[in-house]
This record gives structure tokens, C-alpha cells and sequence, in this order.
């Protein structure tokens, strides 16, 4: 098998040395998980480096490798188990963004801007919500910098009684199960570097993997449900819980391809109506607001918001019930963060500005 990968990915590294576009020389860390130690594998000036930590040692990086990287030999050490709170009320405001896919530098403005983080990417939001509508993997070079970043975020929000709630996007559903069709090149040199597949430095001896696992897919803040794709009808016909969505999706990830095969529920959750697939709310002529009326009341909110299918800016459909905050972030250039304060949805730019929905 050793011999295997190096034939599959050493033309790939031969590729990245010879391109002509600039080289990419760090990525990383991935910690993988050995009992009383954590080995720790990252890409430092186009060269694997490699540390073992020991139990209660100091986990030290290069902070040029992963700038918000802060992880505790303690954290290794407190399971992982899959997030059971799913339904939140809060009097704080509230913001979402969705589908970075590895655009670090765009995601980090916006939340600057915006007074969620400082100029040094520590938490600012107070007790406020943060809400990643999925799809940080794919397309971009920068997603480790980007769940390192949640990472950290996660934790000094809830210091602050604030929250951060990153959900699962279908490109996460891809690359842990072994989709790399969108990968930035920079993951295959990764993969030549450390002979691994990525899914495998994503799987569940690698701290990272169990983190992405044990996050849901849709969860509610007061009167509004977030999902990346959408919640079809269909979808609500055979899944009419949040609870049951998050526990098919999680099960999904690590399923055996014969249980795929053989469980009609599981492949409709990678379907075209699943909610991590669903673009039905922009794309089906026929949705009408009687139709996304039956199914907010079947969720028993006010309002759905959704990324996955891409827009220029953020868009709200039937007067704010469903919005799309797929800003195209996608590209690197700009993008938008959706807020919530005092019952008014505003449109955020990169620019700091406000817009009434």
C-alpha cells in the first residue's frame, strides 16, 4: 500500500515543484491521535515536518504554519462527542456566513469589519452568535487556516457566553468521504508530501476528524433554522426533526458503502433534495411562497437560512423568510455576512457597511 501511494502521488509533487504558478509551502497541522501522544504532521517551506508530543507536553507549532492554531494536550485528551444541543434562544445578534471554501483572507475581513473578531482574530462578538453555514473545504488553499480559526473561535466565544456553530456542508461530506474532486492543489501536494489520502488525515484518529464529526447539520437560533443546502419537503416528509437530519448525516460520513446501498434514508440525504444538496428555494420555477410556507411551519420558525447555491450578494426570497447567504466568497475577491440584531436582518459588506434586508 506504502508503495502504492508513493507511485500515485509522486506526479503529483513533480507537478506542484514544476508549476509556474507560485509554490505552495505550508499547510497544516494535522495531529493524529496515538493513544498517550498526539503525532503532529505539517508542511513547512515545501517540507513535511513531523513532531510527537507526550502526554501533558506543550503542543507547539510554527505560527506562521497556522496562525490561530491553539489546541491543549488537555483538549486531546476529553472526547469528542457528537453536539446534542441544536435548539438555541439568545437576545444577542446574531451572524452567518457560508461557503469560505479555503478563502481565509476574505472570511477573516468580513468578521473584522463586522466587530466579531479583532485586528488579531480573537473574539470580540460577545455572548453574539456566529453561524458557519458549511462548505469551508474545497476550491481554496487556506482550509486548515480556516478550522483552526473556528477552532479557537469556538472556544473564546463560549468564555464569553457567545457561540460559534460550524455546520457540516456537503464539500465537508466530500472530502471526509474520500470526494476530492475539488480539491485546491495544494492538498495533493499535501497528500504526495505525507502519502496519505487527505480523508485519511480527516479520519477518526485525527483530532480534526472527530471535531468535524461531531458537528451537526442544521440547528435553530430563536425563530430561525440554518442548514446549507435546504430542507425540501421531501426531506421533511421522511425526517421531520432536526435531531433525525444531524444523526442520519453524521452516520452517513462513516457508513459502510454496502449499508449505503442497502438504506433507502441515507442515499436521500446525498440526493438533490438533502439538505446539504437542496438549491430548490432558487432554482425550482415552482417555489412559491404557499410552498415555503409549508415548510417553515413544518420547522415551526420564522425564517430559513441557507448557502450552497451561490448569488452575488445575499438574498432574501418572500420577504425575508428564506435567505441565501452564499455570497460567492468562493472566488476570493468579496463577499457578505448576514446579521441579525433587534428582529432586522442587515446585509454586511467587506467594506463594513450595513444594508436593510
Amino acid at each position: 500500500m506504502r508503495l502504492l501511494l508513493i507511485l500515485l502521488f509522486t506526479p503529483v509533487l513533480l507537478l506542484a515543484q514544476d508549476s509556474k504558478t507560485q509554490p505552495i509551502v505550508q499547510d497544516g497541522p494535522y495531529l493524529l491521535l496515538e493513544e498517550q501522544q498526539v503525532k503532529a504532521l505539517w508542511i513547512e517551506a515545501k517540507q513535511l515536518k513531523s513532531r510527537t508530543f507526550q502526554l501533558g507536553q506543550a503542543i507547539e507549532i510554527p505560527k506562521a504554519i497556522a496562525p490561530d492554531f491553539s489546541v491543549h494536550f488537555e483538549d486531546l485528551e476529553t472526547p469528542i462527542v457528537p453536539q446534542t444541543e441544536i435548539h438555541f434562544e439568545t437576545e444577542a445578534p446574531v451572524a452567518a456566513l457560508s461557503d469560505v471554501h479555503g478563502q481565509y483572507d476574505v472570511m477573516v475581513k468580513l468578521l473584522q469589519v463586522h466587530r466579531i473578531i479583532d485586528q488579531d482574530n480573537n473574539w470580540i462578538f460577545g455572548n453574539g452568535h456566529l453561524v458557519i453555514v458549511g462548505d469551508v473545504f474545497d476550491r481554496g488553499d487556506q482550509v486548515t487556516e480556516i478550522l483552526w480559526l473556528i477552532h479557537k473561535l469556538e472556544k473564546q466565544a463560549t468564555n464569553n457566553r457567545g457561540r460559534v456553530h460550524f455546520l457540516l456542508g456537503n464539500h465537508e461530506l466530500m472530502v471526509l468521504t474520500g470526494d476530492l474532486r475539488f480539491l485546491h492543489p495544494k492538498y495533493r501536494y499535501t497528500m504526495a508530501l505525507t502519502q496519505r489520502p487527505l480523508q485519511e488525515l480527516f479520519n477518526t484518529q485525527s483530532y480534526l476528524g472527530r471535531w468535524l464529526r461531531s458537528k451537526p447539520l442544521a440547528i435553530t437560533i430563536n425563530d430561525m433554522a440554518f442548514v446549507h443546502g435546504g430542507f425540501s419537503e421531501l426531506l421533511l416528509d421522511q425526517a421531520d426533526e432536526l435531531r433525525t437530519i444531524n444523526e442520519l448525516g453524521r452516520k452517513s460520513i462513516d457508513a459502510h458503502p454496502e449499508e449505503l446501498a442497502q438504506d433507502s434514508l441515507l442515499q436521500f440525504m446525498a440526493s438533490e433534495d438533502g439538505p446539504l444538496w437542496y438549491r430548490g428555494y432558487f432554482k425550482d420555477p415552482d417555489m412559491s411562497r404557499r410552498q415555503a410556507e409549508r415548510i417553515l411551519d413544518k420547522l415551526q420558525v420564522n425564517h430559513i437560512i441557507v448557502g450552497h447555491t451561490s448569488h452575488e450578494a445575499i438574498l432574501p426570497l418572500f420577504n425575508n423568510r428564506i435567505i441565501g447567504v452564499d455570497s460567492s466568497i468562493k472566488f476570493g475577491k468579496s463577499g457578505e455576512i448576514l446579521i441579525r440584531e433587534q428582529d432586522q436582518f442587515y446585509r454586511g459588506s467587506i467594506f463594513g457597511e450595513r444594508t436593510k434586508l
